[in-house]
């Protein structure tokens, strides 16, 4: 017994996926029913022998179009012409398969056969449809020479009927529109590769202007915060600082001033008396100083209706061998002041 295929995975040789991966671009791009070529392919002139004229462009026929090539058409006399159905896992060996197959069925010489194929697809994509056309060389330029008065094979495209389609028959004029082709296309793709390297450059771009605003953006959010913190900062010294003046309000509304209490010892004490230290804590007063009668001043203090007392801590006593005696006096103000 054979050995078993190990490429083979479900009943697919897998050796093939690269040569239907190649296969599958070259009909996207160059294939008969590219809707690359559809959109690139030069516009054709083709003329029948019976004056004809028609247009196509990847090989279907349109109603307007400026033709920059021209191509002639056989008479189906000339032609023989065959359809073939493919399974499409045929793809990849397509070319090799249908030059066998051209070959086991020209009834003419290997050097004066000429082909050519149309390969269509079915909508489902399983199947291929393949117009082929076979021809003789010199029975072709023998009706070129006498019909089209044209002696070279690359002078004109020829194309041959087959069924309802048009097939161009290889090894003619074809070969300058299939260069045209492959320029535009290569033109086209550099455009798109251009495009793609221009977005990239300009994705760049914005991502390093954009990289470029968010650093900035952090770093005013990094200031604003400090800013932030210094003015949290300094709005909580301004608390305190408002704070500690309510408290100093609230402690001089509260306590008695010394600067309008001087004044009233002022008014009260006579010319004969004065202070040499006055000291004040909250309501309470001390004094000490001297006058010609201190007693007297003792007395006309307590009497004063903004004292709620005033006492002596120490006695009386005269200053040397002078009529003048010095006093110490606590005077306490009233709470209601």
């Amino acid at each position: 017994m054979a050995a078993d295929n190990q490429f083979e995975v479900f009943g697919v040789d897998v050796r093939d996926y690269g040569r239907l991966w190649l296969a599958a671009w070259r009909d996207f791009l160059m294939g008969d029913d590219s809707p690359i070529r559809r959109l690139l392919d030069a516009a054709v002139q083709l003329k029948s022998s019976d004056g004809t004229e028609r247009v196509y462009q990847a090989g279907r026929q349109v109603e307007h179009g400026d033709a920059s090539s021209t191509a002639l058409a056989l008479p189906e006399a000339l032609v023989l012409a065959r359809t073939l159905q493919l399974p499409s896992a045929a793809e990849a060996d397509i070319d090799a398969a249908l030059t066998l197959e051209v070959s086991a069925s020209s009834p003419f010489a290997a050097d004066d056969t000429a082909a050519g194929w149309r390969i269509t697809r079915n909508e489902g994509g399983d199947a291929m449809s393949v117009a082929l056309v076979v021809v003789s060389r010199t029975a072709t330029m023998r009706f070129l020479e006498v019909e089209h008065n044209i002696f070279e094979p690359s002078e004109a495209e020829i194309w041959a009927p087959c069924g309802d389609e048009w097939v161009v028959v290889r090894g003619f004029g074809e070969a300058a529109r299939e260069q045209e082709y492959q320029k535009r296309l290569m033109l086209a793709g550099g455009l798109v590769v251009a495009s793609m390297v221009l977005i990239l450059l300009l994705s760049s771009v914005s991502t390093l202007l954009m990289s470029s605003e968010l650093a900035k953006l952090e770093e005013m959010q990094v200031e604003t915060r400090e800013q932030a913190a210094n003015a949290m900062r300094l709005r909580d010294r301004l608390g305190e600082v408002n704070t500690t003046i309510t408290e100093l309000n609230k402690l001089s509304r509260e306590l008695p001033s010394p600067l309008l209490e001087i004044a009233r010892l002022t008014e009260l004490l006579p010319d004969s008396s004065h202070v040499v230290q006055y000291t004040q804590n909250g309501q309470k007063i001390r004094l000490r100083g001297r006058s010609t009668d201190a007693a007297s001043l003792q007395q006309a203090l307590t009497e004063e209706p903004a004292f709620r007392s005033v006492t002596s801590p120490q006695a009386i006593s005269r200053v040397g061998s002078t009529d003048v005696e010095q006093f110490f006096l606590d005077l306490e103000l009233k709470a209601s002041r």
